[in-house]
């Protein structure tokens, strides 16, 4: 049976749409827009799970403040800036105490973009020269 132009056409279109918004999908999910990077918050807590990965690193942890305790997940770099920051795999495991320096959420909902994070062991990792403590710009060369 034989196709017409007008059928072929709009098969054609919807498979433009459907390319169309599966790549704006994936764009606005790569963006960093909802996080404040001119600001900086510290959390402290234990450590759910941290997995450096690509394209994001995702961490959840437990934390407690005013609102009380729960789990919070932040996103962080990419595992090849992780590992070219100074980190390594053992650095970071299941239950640790560990302190995070975050650019948080413009809508002040929980979570942020790991800026720093410093474990229980003293080992710190921080990206973009920022001291991974205070979050704050060390002098060249000093921030791991």
């Amino acid at each position: 049976m034989k196709q017409s132009r007008p059928g072929i056409l709009s098969a054609l279109s919807s498979v433009v749409l459907l390319c169309g918004a599966s790549v704006a999908t994936v764009e606005a999910h790569h963006s960093a827009a909802q996080f404040d990077f001119m600001h900086q918050a510290t959390v402290r807590g234990n450590v759910k799970s941290f997995r450096v990965m690509n394209p994001h690193t995702r961490a959840v942890i437990s934390i407690t403040d005013a609102k009380g305790t729960r789990d919070v997940e932040f996103e962080g770099h990419s595992a090849s800036n992780f590992f070219r920051s100074g980190f390594l795999r053992d650095d970071v495991k299941t239950g640790d105490s560990i302190t995070v320096v975050i650019a948080p959420r413009r809508d002040g909902a929980d979570g942020g973009f790991i800026m720093g994070f410093t474990t229980a062991s003293g080992h710190t990792v921080g990206f973009g020269g920022l001291s991974p403590s205070t979050g704050e710009k060390e002098p060249s060369g000093t921030a791991k």
